[in-house]
């Protein structure tokens, strides 16, 4: 009988997690909200050490749903799924999650959201010995090594609803372990962007 390893086994279970939260949702539940977006990847911030270590742009599509009464208790965010590619052959992800949409004004919202995401990037850790230095070296300043196949995604959007149907988004998003999905290498991906989003 074949067994799955720790990570494997965690990868089948948030996959397994995401499924089921997503049939969980009643029957009548409709798509709220289909984006896509365009992102800048792998970009320099204040906290980043990894910039410019993979080339962009990612292309994402992402579909929402109507927040389920199960989740009012934590400000009812909206249950969705996400596909990122990366137009140059570098990191790509899907996923699911959950967003929430805060009104600041008639037009104007804040929204933050939080995601479990599996990624295609490899390595996941430096593959030469710390006795091999120099390639060690060289490996650190020139290769993105994520540590973990899944990843946490959270980030945060500034809407505009044009209309009904539309809603323009600026957007930031940083995907990484947090040493809880993965080891002591905490590399991590910041992408930020622009988002169209056709609201049902």
């Amino acid at each position: 009988m074949a067994y799955l390893d720790p990570t494997h086994r965690r990868i089948a279970t948030g996959f397994a997690f995401g499924i089921t939260s997503l049939f969980a949702l009643p029957a009548q539940a409709q798509i709220s909200e289909v984006r896509g977006a365009i992102m800048a990847h792998n970009i320099e911030t204040n906290v980043s050490k990894n910039a410019g270590k993979e080339d962009g742009p990612d292309v994402q599509v992402e579909v929402l749903w109507n927040s389920p009464n199960w989740l009012k208790f934590a400000f009812s965010p909206r249950p969705g799924f996400v596909a990122s590619l990366n137009t140059q052959g570098e990191t790509s992800f899907a996923g699911v999650g959950l967003d929430w949409t805060f009104p600041v004004s008639k037009n104007i919202t804040i929204d933050p959201y939080l995601g479990y995401v599996i990624h295609n990037g490899d390595p996941l850790e430096n593959p030469y010995a710390p006795a091999d230095s120099a390639r060690r070296a060289k490996f650190n300043a020139e290769e993105l090594a994520l540590g973990s196949r899944d990843l946490f995604r959270l980030g945060f959007a500034v809407g505009y609803r044009h209309s009904e149907s539309w809603t323009s988004y600026l957007v930031y998003e940083h995907l990484s372990h947090g040493h809880i999905l993965g080891g002591s290498k905490n590399q991590g991906i910041d992408n930020v962007g622009i988002r169209l989003g056709r609201n049902f």
